[in-house]
């Protein structure tokens, strides 16, 4: 075990102590307000007012680091928020559901396919599967840090009682299988995938995992994207759409043409709540291996 993976984790178990034993609200804010002092002054900032420029042009430098500042305290708050992620999901006073909830219930008593972004408090998504009554599913990718990745692992299996799994191996055999059986199965789908799709996101060329429009075309299950805003403290706000999977004869072009719909979503949903998406992450970064290509954006409504 290397020894900057022991000390990472021994500082982790630290904060859990403390973050665990005061109220929720309270680990949220001082988080909040710490990380969101300290991380603006990395250089990670200069990155995220990069992304800010390249997707949000029309908007002035002033304007970008506005946001950037905002989008830290954000991230300090789900950090926060983690260690006591079960208590926020057990109040149902801390989330609002959309109107048309029922009807969304309705569409998924089979199954879903739930694809969500890091907006608000993606982990406070699951909540929204727990108030339809479904057995949620999750997908996440290990850390790096074993003992970190055990540890925050345990922490989030009560939000997936359908299982937690790691990508890899033959995941997606096993998530149609969950899909079939009734389960929803949640994937964070906003993050660059170099093996992935191309998708037009902000204007620009983008990589997109294709999981979510594969899952939901082979389980022939409804591909639902869901977000939380947050609405102020620890109180959220869910949105879901459904994002049409065209069912025809070219399977590839099928989940292309999904995948740029669930981005288009997602697009929409961020230039609404801008501070309050991961700006870190390169979702735009080019690949040696693969150069992007699209010329223009596609017109997602032509295939049905």
């Amino acid at each position: 075990m290397k020894p900057q993976h022991v000390a990472e984790y021994v500082l982790l178990r630290a904060l859990a102590a403390v973050l665990q034993t005061v109220p929720v609200d309270w680990a949220s804010a001082s988080m909040g307000a710490a990380l969101g002092s300290i991380l603006r002054r990395t250089k990670r900032h200069a990155r995220v007012k990069e992304h800010l420029a390249l997707a949000l042009p029309e908007l002035s430098a002033d304007e970008h680091e506005r946001i950037a500042r905002a989008m830290w305290h954000q991230l300090g708050r789900v950090f926060g928020e983690a260690f006591q992620i079960d208590t926020i999901l057990d109040d149902d006073r801390r989330l609002t559901l959309p109107e048309d909830f029922e009807t969304l219930k309705a569409i998924t008593v089979d199954g879903c396919v739930v694809a969500t972004a890091h907006l608000g408090n993606w982990e406070v998504a699951g909540s929204i599967a727990r108030r339809g009554e479904r057995r949620l599913a999750g997908v996440y990718q290990a850390l790096h840090n074993p003992l970190a990745d055990r540890y925050l692992r345990r922490l989030r299996e009560p939000v997936y009682p359908a299982g937690l799994f790691s990508k890899g191996g033959d995941l997606g055999t096993r998530l149609v299988g969950l899909v079939r059986q009734g389960a929803a199965v949640g994937i964070v789908a906003d993050l660059r995938e170099k093996r992935g799709v191309e998708v037009r996101f902000f204007d620009q060329p983008a990589f997109a995992t294709p999981m979510p429009a594969m899952l939901a075309r082979m389980s022939g299950r409804p591909l639902i994207a869901g977000a939380v805003v947050r609405e102020g403290g620890v109180k959220f706000r869910a949105v879901c759409e459904v994002v049409e999977v065209p069912q025809t004869d070219d399977r590839t072009h099928d989940i292309q043409v999904a995948t740029q719909r669930l981005h288009d979503v997602f697009e929409r949903w961020i230039r609404a709540n801008p501070e309050q998406w991961m700006w870190t992450h390169r979702k735009w970064a080019t690949s040696k291996a693969r150069p992007l290509g699209l010329a223009a954006k596609s017109n997602s409504n032509t295939v049905n």
